[in-house]
């Protein structure tokens, strides 16, 4: 089912949490009076309602430990949604290595293509009907830009922050990597901001990035939380690739500064134009080339544009003891390989319509093509 407009339940929720401090902000279709429940360990914590309006906002005191179930919507109990909020993250680095499971589906750039993504995943056998997991243990990776460009980039947030939770109690995984439109959003770009998500910020008398602040939002707290480049087994997944200008770093130190530059406090204040950071030009620029340089990981273009790099490539998989680079980033009509196999991408325009579905075979891969219908397809051999 394709998007219906609406902007109720998780398609429009923020939720910041600062301390005991919760603020959530939802919305209604329609002018009506709206009701916010709060549940802890099976207890209510907290219950209020609100005016008629299309947004809708309160706040209330919760430990920062506490498992927060929000019961958010309409007065009537038929307009309600339930959302999941986790204790705070904290500051705890992501892991970056994992073992290889059986099998890995991978999908990348779904800019808020909820729909066909839905579909994609569905059909991959991960999703049942309720669009909750079903994979059991396997893995789902998500090579990085969630947002921007579609309509439905919030509702997709929510709906991949719950799903890693069901994907670890079913003893399955879901991996978010990090892509340059993540970065865009929480450091102010909205350049390729959707309408609807700039309906969602206005309704809520806020601007867009605000709602995913990485010190203050659930979802941006959750966000920094996230690794720019993980190996799984013998697979190495980053959003636009890894240039040579990181061949000397490895997973423990490219992990390490991304953690400390997206914890600090020009990160959290990027937008603030009364803060000064305290660094000189050249520092500052080390960040800026890190995060938002064409030879960035989050940026880089190189391999998936030329058929020339093959030694570059090469060496960061020696580095990074992998065999196989995964990227996003840069479209295709359909997922691709090159390099002899060893560059897959797994952009596809139109957004999020083909997942790469990888079967473990001893040391080697199965490599499929799942769309929104139809049985898995096997990719067709680099340069066919």
């Amino acid at each position: 089912m394709r998007d219906t407009g609406s902007l109720a339940g998780e398609a429009g929720l923020a939720v910041w949490r600062t301390g005991d401090s919760v603020t959530v902000g939802w919305l209604t279709d329609g002018a009506v009076p709206g009701r916010l429940a709060v549940f802890t360990n099976g207890r209510s914590i907290f219950n209020t309602t609100t005016p008629a309006d299309t947004a809708h906002r309160a706040t209330f005191l919760a430990d920062a430990g506490d498992v927060l179930r929000l019961v958010h919507g309409g007065s009537d109990a038929a307009t309600a949604f339930e959302t999941v909020i986790r204790p705070d993250p904290g500051d705890r680095k992501p892991r970056t290595e994992w073992p290889a499971p059986d099998s890995l589906i991978v999908i990348s750039d779904i800019h808020g293509e909820y729909d066909r993504m839905a579909a994609v995943l569905r059909n991959a056998g991960i999703l049942d009907a309720q669009m909750r997991w079903a994979g059991g243990s396997k893995q789902l990776v998500i090579v990085g830009d969630v947002f921007d460009r579609g309509a439905q980039t919030v509702r997709t947030l929510w709906f991949l922050y719950a799903l890693e939770q069901q994907a670890e109690t079913a003893g399955g995984r879901t991996h978010l990597v990090l892509g340059n439109h993540e970065l865009m959003v929480m450091l102010g770009d909205l350049r390729y901001l959707s309408a609807a998500d700039s309906t969602v910020a206005r309704l809520h008398g806020t601007t867009f990035d605000h709602m995913y602040h990485p010190s203050g939002s659930v979802i941006g707290r959750w966000l920094v939380g996230k690794p720019g480049i993980i190996r799984i087994g013998d697979l190495l997944f980053a959003h636009g690739g890894v240039s040579t200008d990181y061949v000397q770093w490895g997973l423990d130190v490219f992990g390490d500064t991304l953690f400390a530059y997206t914890h600090e406090e020009l990160f959290n204040r990027w937008t603030d134009s009364t803060y000064v950071a305290p660094m000189d030009s050249a520092t500052f620029a080390r960040r800026w080339d890190f995060l938002s340089g064409s030879r960035s990981v989050f940026w880089y273009r190189g391999y998936a544009r030329s058929d020339t790099l093959a030694a570059q490539l090469d060496s960061i998989l020696d580095r990074f003891g992998a065999r196989t680079h995964v990227v996003g980033h840069t479209p295709h009509p359909t997922i691709t390989q090159s390099y002899g196999g060893r560059l897959v991408d797994v952009n596809t325009v139109p957004f999020a319509a083909e997942a790469l579905l990888l079967v473990r075979r001893g040391d080697s891969w199965d490599r499929f093509r799942i769309r929104e219908s139809g049985p898995p397809e096997p990719l067709e051999p680099p340069g066919s």
